[in-house]
């Protein structure tokens, strides 16, 4: 199987300019995890992933896994989560961007996402704009569909 045949081609994509309040409530109403940051022809130039915000947000968070009884100043935190919601797409998101192709086995795909530890793959064409996203989870319910119809999955290239 390709990821061509499993990816999501219902692409919830976002512009250089959005800012992360407009990134917020794109990815609370639309329960994903992250949004390809295009520009106006659809090709790539970043990636937002929640995890990314939430960092952005609360770049101690480590500190509460060391010290769960800490003291953290939440009210300073919410000031910096308003003063952060003007921060525009492009100058949060990440840059250099792993990505796969629709043609790309799908095993090869989720193995870039484990060594990676990403949830989600971008999809770019072969004209490089980008056309789907393929999750785990679409590479998980595949595999799961093919087990159920006793279908063997082809692992070479």
């Amino acid at each position: 199987m390709k990821v061509g045949d499993v990816m999501s081609r219902k692409l919830i994509t976002v512009n250089s300019d959005d800012t992360l309040r407009q990134l917020w409530k794109i990815l609370f109403k639309s329960h994903i995890n992250a949004l390809p940051v295009v520009d106006k022809k659809q090709k790539l130039l970043g990636i937002i992933t929640k995890d990314d915000i939430l960092k952005l947000i609360y770049p101690d968070y480590e500190d509460l896994i060391e010290d769960f009884f800490s003291i953290t100043d939440f009210e300073e935190m919410e000031k910096r989560i308003i003063a952060l919601g003007k921060k525009k797409s492009t100058d949060i998101m990440c840059k250099r961007v792993i990505y796969c192709r629709e043609d790309l086995p799908i095993m090869r795909a989720l193995s870039r996402m484990i060594v990676r530890n990403f949830n989600q793959l971008p999809v770019l064409s072969d004209t490089d704009k980008v056309v789907g996203m393929v999750t785990k989870g679409d590479i998980f319910y595949a595999l799961f569909r093919s087990q159920l119809k006793g279908n063997t999955l082809s692992l070479k290239k």
